[in-house]
């Protein structure tokens, strides 16, 4: 692992690092662990599209009472940049190897648990089918599901990555913050409903996008290759113990997309549980930490 400290930045950048991976990547993390060498369950966080390790912000202290942690920025995302261009490099497949990478960079060399928010949910299922040796668990929280939500099915369109580039170029220009600020807030509305959009969201998002706009075409590459269908075929290979936590009211995500998952990973055999949160919406990390908390820890076996 290496030990420079990454670029400071809010909240857990501040105590950030690099990883080198053996994959050839290099990815940003926040990673806690007891430092009294007592065994504790190993979890791994990846955040959504967009989004970066901050959206763990909320549930680190909560977790770190009993598991050893690590945040990290996939590739494209955060302050990782992208392993390669093509978006071949941010399929599931090439982020679920990444994420087993993070593990071993971390010595983590028995079986972790992950836990997956919305695209991370993918990421986090592709793991468990492609490396069934290092998984040992998954919490899926407001997972990607089956089929494809309409913002992804919008987002795999011709001409998507150059829109996506245009907006960034209009992020940047300071003349348009009004209008960037307009469009953001719109963005996110489905991601916080039935929340309101907090408004230290909504700037950390405008400052992300105008610091790095090629996150935008980040959050194009990774709906291509129809990844939906994907995690459909691949739920019968899915063995450890499954935990779904789906908010009722998730506008962006509907719940059947993930009961569909959930019904293939059950019907194959495998030990797969679907926890539906009432009044709750996409945004389960920031708002029903609680209920996070209570799905993480019981699979810890705590």
């Amino acid at each position: 692992m290496a030990s420079e400290p990454a670029v400071p930045g809010a909240g857990l950048y501040a105590d950030a690092v690099r990883l080198r991976l053996a994959t050839g990547s290099e990815v940003t993390a926040y990673v806690r662990v007891a430092g009294d060498g007592t065994p504790r369950p190993k979890c791994l966080l990846i955040h959504g599209n967009p989004g970066c390790l901050l959206d763990w912000s909320e549930l680190v202290p909560q977790l770190f009472a009993f598991a050893d942690l690590a945040a990290f920025d996939l590739p494209g995302f955060g302050q990782s940049a992208r392993s390669a261009p093509g978006p071949a490099s941010l399929s599931l497949e090439r982020l679920a190897a990444e994420t087993v990478a993070v593990a071993a960079a971390l010595g983590w060399n028995e079986p972790v648990i992950l836990v997956g928010h919305s695209h991370g949910g993918g990421v986090a299922q592709t793991a468990a089918a492609r490396f069934p040796e290092r998984v040992a668990a998954l919490v899926l929280i407001s997972s990607l599901g089956y089929p494809a939500h309409e913002s992804y099915r919008l987002l795999s369109l011709p001409g998507a990555e150059l829109f996506a580039r245009l907006v960034g170029w209009l992020f940047r220009a300071p003349a348009f913050r009004s209008l960037s600020r307009h469009i953001v807030r719109g963005v996110l509305r489905d991601v916080f409903f039935p929340e309101p959009v907090p408004a230290a969201r909504l700037e950390r998002e405008l400052a992300s996008f105008a610091a790095r706009p090629e996150v935008l075409t980040s959050m194009v590459a990774v709906t291509l290759g129809r990844p939906s269908p994907q995690l459909l075929a691949q739920a019968p290979k899915i063995r450890c113990p499954t935990r779904f936590l789906h908010g009722a009211s998730d506008a962006l995500i509907p719940i059947a997309r993930v009961q569909a998952l959930h019904e293939r990973i059950s019907s194959a055999g495998g030990d797969s549980q679907l926890e539906v949160v009432a009044n709750a919406g996409h945004s389960l990390p920031e708002f029903q930490t609680s209920a996070v908390v209570r799905a993480i820890s019981a699979v810890c076996g705590r």
